[in-house]
């Protein structure tokens, strides 16, 4: 079997690909070199015999000309990271499977929001900055916010790395509430969450999470009406999108209630923090993307492709299939 490994950024595929991980999937057949737009043609002669394809973040983009010229045996695309909105379409509407690592890649995301949850309800973060020039109100601080114990914990949308977070929290003594109009009763029943409108998740929940999927109409959806509904001392987590928060409004409700936290892995600008309202409030805080996966982390999503390979080519029950249904829905 011949497997195309497509690439336009080497350090992006080279933190999925590495030489073992290389070393594991060349067990399922011929390599190629890592492809793209540039180096199309002369590897076309390998291409047109492949049947399977594995990529990560920098997936170049086919049309579906391209996708009939060049790999015109193409059963499946095994993507070793989340979102296939940018290229899967194309694929899809030839025939050809999609199977992405979206997952693999909720993992670490929900695995850092779990920690900040259970750090937010002891007044971590306002505390921890408060005491290196205010030791005393560090400590009133922490003292006046409510603890995990009873604590509500509101989750906005219930997808894959929503689900992961309410699971996680089941071994905390918290109650679980969440905004998704996607998600059934039952299906709220079985992730043992209590489903409520996005207005009482803000007016009632000591911790708010974010979760969303990525999608247009959803800009600005978190705005000044939601956030001065917040009660004292609770947190709004960001690990969604920034473009999902009306941040000046957002900042001047962190400024008129300084008991209310707001910590973002995500902003509209995150190369240039500085010019964002919130960068200046002191009651928010921000890190660079890293809820995601990082370090040894992205290696992962390579190997739930692999075993999706497995499942593919033997019995065809794959778990991770993108279709074009599905697509309307996804991040």
């Amino acid at each position: 079997m011949k497997i195309a490994l497509f690439g336009t950024n080497q350090l992006q595929f080279g933190k999925v690909y590495t030489t073992e991980v290389l070393r594991k999937l060349s067990e399922y057949g011929e390599l190629s070199e890592k492809i793209n737009q540039k180096n199309l043609r002369e590897n076309a002669e390998f291409l047109k015999d492949c049947e399977i394809a594995f990529s990560t973040w920098g997936m170049p983009k086919f049309t579906k000309e391209e996708i009939r010229e060049y790999i015109p045996n193409l059963k499946a695309v095994f993507y070793s990271a989340g979102t296939v909105q940018y290229f899967a379409r194309p694929f899809l509407e030839s025939g050809i499977k999609v199977f992405s690592a979206f997952a693999a890649n909720a993992v670490p995301v929900a695995e850092y929001t779990f920690a900040q949850i259970s750090l937010a309800t002891k007044g971590y973060f306002q505390s921890a900055k408060y005491y290196h020039t205010l030791p005393a109100r560090s400590l009133a601080f922490a003292n006046s916010s409510p603890g995990n114990f009873g604590c509500k914990v509101g989750l906005v949308g219930l997808g894959a790395i929503g689900r992961m977070v309410a699971e996680r929290l089941k071994v905390l003594d918290v109650g679980v509430y969440a905004y998704d109009p996607f998600v059934s009763q039952e299906k709220a029943d079985e992730y043992g969450v209590t489903l409520v409108s996005l207005e009482t998740l803000f007016s009632e929940c000591d911790v708010i999470s974010n979760h969303l999927a990525n999608k247009k109409e959803l800009e600005n959806v978190f705005n000044y009406k939601l956030f001065k509904r917040m009660k004292k001392h609770s947190t709004f987590i960001n690990t969604g999108r920034g473009a999902q928060v009306a941040e000046y409004s957002l900042a001047l409700s962190l400024l008129l209630h300084p008991s209310r936290t707001f910590v973002a892995d995500v902003i509209k600008n995150e190369f240039f923090p500085y010019i964002n309202p919130l960068f200046w409030c002191p009651n928010a805080i921000l890190t660079p993307h890293i809820a995601g996966s990082t370090g040894n982390e992205p290696q992962r999503m390579a190997y739930y492709m692999m075993e999706e390979l497995e499942r593919f080519v033997s019995d065809g029950n794959t778990k991770y299939e993108v279709t074009l249904e599905s697509l309307e829905r996804m991040a």
